[in-house]
């Protein structure tokens, strides 16, 4: 079974993909690549995004198959559901070269979409800059790039706000602080909710009574938000309040997320409540738990 015969299953047969040819598809050489590209467009989109899916899933799965040129090729496909999965595709991605294609894609893509696709994948570089594994000149453009998305995207749009969620690794950034003041105050329930995605990521202490309060919103989504943020602060003050979210919160997200950022914040209290957790009869909570204490190890008191 050869290469040529697996894409042309893969592209041009309805039904399922199987990952037999999926497989053949792994670290295509530049020649191979040209037999992909001389197939491609003879498909239809909607089969070309079900191949990008099911690429993502099985690298997601088994860490051997590297299906990077792939993804970086459908970057340029005419068609942009195809373009926004090859983006996200990219999300494990950490090379300078990706990340230049990613701001070129942000800024300048014909589809708000695949913009707003970037935006997200371009958070996983700005976590990177700010754990300083992204080098000094990187980072700088990336913040100059994602400065000029939130200025100059629609007031509350998707594309703003996930271009200042990512803004929001670079500490102190006065664009972050003013938008996030911004979305905070004067936004419905979704700018609240990336403003508070933006506060806990930037690591501003400035915000932690803000994020407290909203541990008690009546809409399960701002709480969920206030929950990742306050672990991700690993704000202390904020224990007995998840531990009251574990117990009597009836939304599945913003308890996964009380129970994630009590194992961020690991302290004693906190470690108590994820055993009782763990030893429920709850399966799903119990794996949570488990999970979080496993976190809790390598965070708050020891």
């Amino acid at each position: 079974m050869g290469l040529t015969d697996s894409l042309k299953r893969l592209l041009t047969v309805e039904g399922p993909m199987h990952q037999q040819d999926l497989i053949y598809l792994s670290d295509l050489s530049w020649d191979q690549m040209q037999e992909l590209e001389a197939i491609w467009y003879g498909a239809p989109a909607s089969r070309r995004v079900q191949l990008i899916k099911q690429l993502q899933k099985l690298a997601n799965d088994d860490v051997q198959y590297n299906f990077k040129r792939i993804f970086l090729f459908a970057l340029e496909d005419h068609h942009p559901a195809v373009r926004k999965v090859a983006v996200e595709g990219l999300w494990e991605e950490d090379s300078p070269f990706i990340l230049e294609k990613l701001e070129g894609i942000l800024l300048n893509d014909s589809s708000l979409e695949v913009r707003v696709s970037a935006a997200g994948v371009l958070s996983n570089y700005a976590y990177k800059s700010a754990v300083g594994e992204l080098d000094d000149e990187h980072a700088s453009r990336l913040q100059e790039v994602l400065q000029e998305v939130v200025q100059q995207a629609d007031d509350g749009s998707e594309l703003q706000r996930k271009a200042l969620e990512a803004l929001a690794f670079f500490e102190e950034d006065p664009i972050a602080d003013d938008y996030i003041e911004r979305l905070y105050w004067e936004g419905g329930y979704e700018e609240q909710a990336s403003a508070l995605i933006a506060m806990g990521r930037s690591m501003n202490t400035k915000w932690s009574s803000t994020i407290i309060k909203e541990l008690g919103n009546p809409h399960p989504k701002l709480r969920k938000e206030a929950a990742r943020a306050a672990g991700e602060m690993a704000l202390r003050e904020s224990v007995p309040d998840l531990i009251r979210l574990t117990q009597e919160d009836t939304d599945k997200e913003a308890i996964h997320a009380a129970i994630w950022a009590l194992g961020q914040i690991g302290t004693p209290q906190a470690k108590r409540m994820l055993r009782h957790i763990a030893n429920s009869s709850n399966k799903d909570l119990q794996s949570a738990a488990e999970e979080a204490l496993d976190e809790a190890m390598y965070s708050g008191d020891i």
